[in-house]
């Protein structure tokens, strides 16, 4: 029977010998860092979670609190021993972390980081219910985010999101409106809201549907013969990070490729000013996009604008 137990000073060398297939070495730390880590994330509540089989050792996880938005638990590691692999302790492990964080109920999700070519450890995900978000840390891009829904939040992914066309100059004014207006974070400033909202009209819009609601949009505006700019955007916040601003920058691209353009470029605050503006660089750069120019002033001291580019 497969359990979960905490590590103390008496039986952590023994979850320590644990390791996996030197294949999967490259996929995770190793048992000792993993300890570690319980550890350093200490101040956010970091567990380090045994896994037994009838008493014996046959793997370990850590997980641990992320109270940055979206707030979730984060399952940072996840391992069975390599001649523990392939009997279903995995799952059954995984089913019991789950109903654990389930009955505790701090969070709505957990999310978990799996690299790419993590073949076995993608199917013993999907089987125990994550799902792709669509969301890439530029900083891991070669790195997958699931997440499990642990509270049933009525919610669809980005999977279950119709990108379209709006053409209806009022209309386009009215979605901008709704999704500008409901991220001060980002669009705090009136008069360049107002400004976004009333160009939108007349630029190329595309709009993310969840069943007939918009909940987010994305506008384009040519600035030369050959190049196109990623004008405005917004999400609505409840619609983070489930892969919405992806699918929406991937129809936007699909048509200004059509179009002919060449290339595309966006403004942005410079990172390290603002961590919501942070965020906004993450995800272009995990989009492609590389950096082109800096203007210290062109808004103003405080928000200097980072261009990027990006080569259709």
């Amino acid at each position: 029977m497969v359990n979960l137990i905490e590590l103390n000073e008496e039986n952590w060398p023994d979850f320590a010998g644990l390791s996996v297939d030197e294949s999967q070495k490259t996929f995770l730390a190793s048992n000792i860092g993993i300890i570690a880590r319980g550890y350093v994330y200490r101040n956010f509540r970091a567990k380090v979670i045994g896994i037994v089989s009838d008493g014996v050792p046959v793997g370990l996880a850590m997980v641990r609190d992320i109270d940055d938005e979206p707030a979730c638990y984060e399952l940072q590691q996840f391992m069975i021993d390599k001649n523990f692999q392939g009997q279903g302790y995995g799952f059954r492990a995984l089913e019991l972390i789950l109903a654990a964080l389930k009955a505790e109920q701090k969070y709505a999700c957990v999310e978990v980081c799996v690299k790419r070519e993590d073949a076995q450890a993608i199917h013993v995900y999907e089987k125990a219910g994550f799902v792709d978000s669509g969301y890439i840390d530029d900083t891991v891009p070669d790195c997958l985010n699931f997440v499990y829904r642990l509270v049933a939040d009525n919610k669809t992914d980005a999977s279950d999101i119709r990108i379209v066309s709006v053409e209806e100059a009022t209309e386009k004014q009215r979605i901008s409106r709704s999704i500008l207006e409901a991220l001060p974070e980002w669009f705090g400033i009136p008069e360049s809201r107002e400004q976004y909202i009333k160009e939108s009209a007349a630029q190329p819009f595309f709009a993310a549907l969840d069943a007939e609601k918009a909940i987010g949009f994305l506008c384009l505006k040519e600035t030369g013969k050959e190049t196109v700019e990623l004008s405005v955007m917004g999400v609505l916040k409840d619609y983070h990070r489930r892969g919405v601003g992806r699918k929406l920058f991937e129809q936007a691209k699909k048509v200004a490729e059509k179009l002919g353009y060449l290339f595309m470029q966006v403004k942005t605050v410079q990172m390290g000013r603002y961590a919501e503006y942070d965020v906004t660089n993450r995800f272009y750069l995990s989009l492609g996009f590389k950096e082109f120019e800096l203007f210290p002033t062109l808004w103003d001291e405080r928000n200097p604008c980072q261009i990027y580019v990006m080569s259709l």
